[in-house]
């Protein structure tokens, strides 16, 4: 185990690197990579595009509507115990879809991925890491959401490898990459024990500071999802996940329809994931400096204005620029967003809470592909369903903003148990 190798590194960092590697291949051969297959799989089959679109929007909500239940598994078993099992199901879900002769193969196996990306990629690594920091909080999820981004440089050789393979091997292929270096890496994820030798973010302080052994609290979870911040919140994830996820599936589509080779349209992608890492770090940098909604309500911003700027796109190098707005807008909003959920509600119940929240985003994930798709099938082309994504994220903006910290619960639920006076307001 990592921390056993660098006994003097602070295991959350250890746990973060851990977590971002396991990220990294499951976003990269079947979240990203996925949009290599698309054409593929059209061509094989005679599929239309909105058909195989409600295929991907079927993964995301399928993940969604789990993502509160694998939240709690998160809080009762532990991370390490619900990842493993996620990659045995993603990894069948990949296996069925390399087999798959109809589309109602292909929306089971959709289901699979989904189940195994949600208990097996970003909401597992962000428990346990979100339970080592506080004050460094920003940064640690932004080096794990960094995951992410390295994930979309996986796009370009699982580009390659489908090109050399079919599509059908390559899937095989992945399959096993990803079951055998995310069982190794999952070994280093794990939350803080209490009374770890360590101090709280690996910061150097007073012995009886409570902060810094790391003294768990945490808003409960059914008090949380009734108030303010959390409702509007939501709301603007919803907001959030139709946007990205529509640009994320169509974006690969969108280049070949201009004529471009799937190589050239893989290297959209990872200039996406390059350019998303500005936003992944300036996001965290600043999310432990500055009110973190504000700096998310910026990141949104522009992510809108970067899909609002996708129908202008007509070559390739077009699209290059047009990345480089959009991606580290979609960057910023990667770590800022659990480490908001974490700062006003705590880490105690924060499977639980971040996993209703992820219900939330994937509404908005299962209708951006999805109108996209419907546009591009009745012949609209691609730029309608641009800007109707870029005026939904727009519309998260206001209600981030407005959701301010719950600062009596914050307030109440900071105090030990026994000294709790009465009943939080």
């Amino acid at each position: 185990m990592l921390r056993r190798l660098f006994p003097n590194v602070y295991e959350g960092w250890l746990v973060v690197v851990a977590a971002a590697s396991i990220t990294t291949f499951i976003g990269g051969a079947f979240f990203y990579g996925f949009g290599t297959i698309f054409n593929p799989i059209i061509d094989e089959f005679g599929w239309s595009v909105a058909a195989t679109s409600l295929a991907f929007s079927v993964r995301s909500e399928a993940g969604g509507i789990a993502a509160p239940v694998i939240g709690v598994a998160i809080d009762r078993l532990g991370p390490q115990q619900v990842l493993i099992g996620g990659l045995a199901l993603v990894c069948a879900g990949v296996l069925l879809t390399s087999y798959m002769e109809s589309i109602w193969h292909f929306y089971l196996a959709m289901v699979l991925i989904a189940l195994g990306i949600s208990s097996a990629s970003g909401p597992v690594g962000t428990v346990a890491a979100a339970s080592w920091f506080e004050a460094r909080r920003g940064r640690a999820l932004a080096l794990l959401s960094l995951g992410g981004a390295a994930a979309g440089v996986m796009t370009v050789p699982v580009a390659l490898l489908v090109d050399e393979l079919g599509w059908r091997s390559a899937l095989r292929v992945l399959a096993v990459v990803v079951i055998v270096a995310g069982s190794l890496a999952s070994i280093n994820v794990r939350r803080r024990p209490p009374g770890h030798r360590q101090p709280m973010d690996g910061l150097r302080s007073a012995p009886d500071d409570a902060a810094t052994r790391g003294d768990p609290w945490g808003i409960p979870a059914r008090r949380a999802i009734r108030t303010r911040p959390f409702v509007l919140l939501a709301l603007g994830l919803i907001a959030n996940g139709f946007g990205w996820t529509a640009l994320i599936v169509h974006q690969v589509p969108f280049m070949e329809s201009l004529g471009v080779s799937k190589a050239e349209a893989g290297s959209t992608v990872l200039a996406f994931a390059l350019a998303s890492v500005v936003g992944r770090l300036a996001g965290g940098w600043l999310a432990d400096r500055y009110e973190k909604r504000v700096v998310l309500s910026g990141a949104i911003a522009l992510m809108a204005l970067g899909i609002a700027l996708m129908p202008l796109v007509h070559t390739l190098e077009q699209s290059y620029l047009v990345m480089l707005i959009v991606a580290p807008g979609f960057g910023g909003t990667a770590p800022l967003r659990p480490a908001l959920l974490a700062d006003y509600f705590g880490t105690t119940s924060f499977g639980t809470i971040a996993g209703l929240s992820r219900l939330w985003v994937t509404i908005g994930s299962f209708g951006g592909p999805l109108t996209v798709g419907l546009i591009v099938d009745s012949g609209g082309g691609y730029a309608p369903g641009w800007l109707i994504a870029a005026a939904v994220v727009a519309a998260g903006i206001p209600l981030v903003l407005a959701a301010r910290p719950p600062s009596d619960l914050i307030a109440y639920y900071r105090r030990p148990a026994g000294t709790r006076p009465g009943r939080a307001s």
